[in-house]
């Protein structure tokens, strides 16, 4: 983490818990900003104070409270997340943002914190993460709150971080007969930031109607954002091809792309439409659907 202040650049190295030495150095510091750990540059030509949190290893644990349940440290990277079975059974969207994620040696130093942290509208595994439902813990030296992950990122480069907090760890819970999805269309296969990425998540009833959807679209706004028009046409249905179809078209409708040098704002919202029909055709299927 970065806190950019007025004064010559101190680093710190930080041992035994969060809510002892971190929480209580940090409260100390008049903040302008923060940075999380995969992009551990300033955005101001001199930094003021560098805290490293890499001695903390509780922020790299991954609990497994159940098999549907479980909280990643915010020090966890994405090859940690490639590598686990368990979330990759369960919670595949994010196993696959994990892979999108730069290279290989970007995902041996990025770490999901660090993709909430800095905050941008294509982050890789902060799309599926909203799509999931995920809820992260902040911690400060005043104690602990919860918040959701699609209410952490504020604008590009811009969280609701108060000074001294961290960013702790994110849980994820899913229902049984769940299923998810993540898609990214970029220039190149690795080391490209996407032109769109979408994420959906589907909870089936027993007889095989949606119980619940979320569909995130990433690159295609100032935050990433969720398609709430796809919610109402598929909740409570039998999902068909023709359904799949309409959710497309509506999630088109809710992003707010940008023309620039990886593509028109027209393409994107054509390929936030092409995106979602996959995405919620694979996770149906994940969640034992048929459509």
């Amino acid at each position: 983490m970065l806190v950019n202040l007025k004064r010559p650049l101190v680093q710190s190295q930080l041992h035994e818990t969060v809510g002892d030495e971190a929480s209580q150095l940090i409260s100390t510091v008049s903040s302008e900003s923060w940075e999380g750990e995969e992009f551990p540059l300033p955005r101001k030509d001199e930094p003021g104070i560098l805290v490293s949190l890499h001695k903390l290893k509780e922020l790299e644990r991954i609990d497994i409270f159940d098999e549907r349940k479980v909280t990643i440290g915010a020090l966890v990277t994405a090859r940690e997340i490639q590598k686990r079975v368990e979330l990759r059974d369960i919670y595949m969207a994010l196993s696959e943002g994990a892979d999108s994620l730069g290279s290989p040696l970007v995902r041996a130093r990025g770490t999901l914190g660090g993709n909430f942290c800095n905050a941008r509208p294509a982050a890789d595994m902060v799309i599926p993460s909203i799509c999931l439902g995920a809820k992260l813990t902040l911690t400060s030296s005043k104690g602990e709150r919860t918040v959701d992950s699609a209410d952490f990122i504020l604008a590009p480069g811009k969280t609701i971080l108060a000074n001294g907090e961290i960013l702790t760890s994110i849980l994820f819970s899913l229902p049984a007969r769940s299923g998810s999805a993540y898609y990214k269309l970029a220039q190149r296969k690795a080391l490209d930031i996407s032109v769109v990425g979408v994420a959906s998540a589907v909870t089936l009833t027993e007889d095989g109607n949606v119980e619940r959807v979320r569909t995130t679209l990433g690159a295609v706004g100032p935050t990433p954002l969720i398609a709430s028009s796809v919610e109402p046409i598929l909740t409570g249905k039998h999902p068909t091809e023709d359904l799949l179809v309409k959710a497309a078209q509506a999630a088109g409708t809710d992003a707010v792309p940008i023309d620039d040098h990886r593509g028109s704002a027209e393409y994107r919202r054509h390929m936030v439409e092409v995106l979602t029909g996959r995405t919620l055709a694979q996770a149906i299927k994940r969640a034992g659907g048929e459509l």
